[in-house]
């Protein structure tokens, strides 16, 4: 797979990260590190509306900086703090491939076995067709729910499916996209995550939200971590807000449709509990945690899926990562294998460069040098002045816009990605523009085709 077929921003990733291996090699124990430096640069990015969360980053299993940026809620005027909870949309999945392998370990599953042989109401002879590792290492060929039109119109805003008939509904394909286990293919699908959850609780006989709590959240002591219910009453949990073009709160998504692919929240000192419980053998033995973590495809393709995180770079200081995207919410999660290093930074806005290519490069210069990079500024989001055009003059206007930044040296200024155009499509949907929506929808599509937002359509 080439870096192209990388979800939106992190298209590059592995390009930034070559850069730091090259200068972490020759890192020691003793690095000092200026946080007044990096307090600096973080502020600024908080008045621009780009930070608005927390930010942890560890070395050598040490936390070297934990801070908190912007508001939890602004109707309020609570702000966060270093212990405030976040939805943690995709980094759920991790959290899921964990939970699997728990199984695996104790001898209910095997990662060959098929789909119908642990679900036997899924239909035959897909099921049959489709391992478990295939739905690990995203290369099943099920398509995604999320790309459904039915699903985010109406399924999002109020699910009263079942698990069971929600993966009959919308896990269950007409077709397989390929076929399964092709190591040359792959397609983030999260399809794969939702059934792993119904495997998890056929197996366990326990809810996905008991299971992952008792066998992983509890033996932690991520008292500060759970299943996200719309119904319920949280302490310190951030609101979700987008940022276009002003801050409002995010659009309303049912979590029941998140469920193991994305239904969980935490905070980044849960989470740092997690990384390090992966050094040991706490709530997996070091051989199963090392098979999460296996490079299972080609040398020559450097950047490929794993079971629930994506592998950076085959060297031998290795890099793992995993992003989540939800209406209001941009976190990451990056692991340093070989130097127990970390990033975690949960961001209560969808502001994409809160976890952008440019803030991850600073992030990871810090770690490696003490200090930050001069040479990657955090960029604006080409989405905030697209609406603030399509506010004024319309949709023609903001897609003009686009075309006279793309391709320019003005474009150096701007975060460009599908991911951008998703989010504008998305709001002009909001709107009730269905038609300057499609436009948007049909610009992403031709700009970034290996997209895989560009089948998004708006009704």
């Amino acid at each position: 797979m080439s870096y192209k077929n990388l979800p939106g921003k992190f298209a590059r990733l592995a390009c930034v990260l070559s850069a730091f291996l090259s200068i972490n090699c020759s890192i020691s124990y003793s690095q000092t590190y200026n946080t007044k430096v990096l307090d600096s640069f973080l502020r600024a990015s908080e008045s621009r509306g780009i930070t608005q969360g927390v930010v942890l980053l560890s070395r050598h299993n040490k936390v070297i900086y934990k801070k908190a940026f912007g508001y939890a809620n602004s109707q309020t005027n609570t702000k966060n703090d270093p212990d405030t909870k976040f939805r943690l949309a995709s980094l759920s999945k991790t959290i899921t491939s964990i939970a699997i392998m728990q199984l695996v370990q104790n001898n209910k599953l095997k990662v060959t076995d098929r789909i119908s042989d642990i679900l036997d109401w899924y239909p035959r002879p897909m099921g049959n067709f489709v391992s478990i590792q295939n739905l690990l290492t995203m290369n099943s060929g099920i398509p995604s729910y999320t790309n459904n039109y039915d699903f985010l119109n109406i399924v999002s805003r109020s699910n009263s499916f079942s698990v069971q008939s929600f993966v009959l509904s919308y896990c269950y394909p007409a077709a397989l996209l390929f076929q399964p286990g092709c190591d040359s293919v792959f397609n983030y699908s999260n399809s794969n995550y939702y059934i792993l959850g119904a495997v998890i609780e056929k197996l366990s006989g326990k809810t996905y939200a008991d299971y992952v709590t008792e066998n992983i959240f509890k033996p932690l002591g991520m008292s500060n971590s759970g299943y996200y219910s719309n119904t319920a009453t949280y302490t310190n949990m951030s609101s979700a807000y987008t940022v276009m073009p002003a801050t409002t709160v995010a659009e309303y998504m049912d979590n029941t449709c998140a469920y193991s692919t994305g239904g969980l929240y935490s905070t980044v000192g849960d989470l740092f509990k997690l990384d390090q419980a992966l050094y040991s053998n706490v709530i997996l033995s070091q051989p199963n945690v090392q098979e999460i973590f296996k490079n299972r495809y080609p040398a020559q393709q450097a950047n490929e899926w794993m079971y629930g995180w994506q592998f950076l770079l085959p060297t031998t200081t290795a890099y793992v990562y995993k992003t989540g995207v939800l209406p209001g919410i941009r976190t990451l999660f990056i692991r340093g294998l070989a130097d127990s290093s970390t990033v975690i930074m949960l961001n209560n806005n969808d502001n994409n460069n809160s976890t952008g290519e440019n803030m991850i490069i600073n992030m990871l210069t810090f770690l490696a040098t003490g200090n930050i990079s001069k040479s990657a500024p955090i960029q604006q989001d080409i989405s905030i002045p697209m609406v603030s055009k399509y506010n004024k003059q319309g949709v023609d206007s903001a897609i003009a816009f686009f075309n006279k930044i793309n391709g320019s040296a003005a474009a150096a200024n701007y975060e460009l990605s599908d991911a951008e155009l998703l989010t504008v499509g998305q709001y002009l949907t909001q709107q009730n523009d269905f038609t300057g929506a499609n436009k948007i929808f049909a610009l992403l599509t031709a700009t970034y085709p290996a997209s895989i937002y560009a089948t998004y359509k708006a009704k």
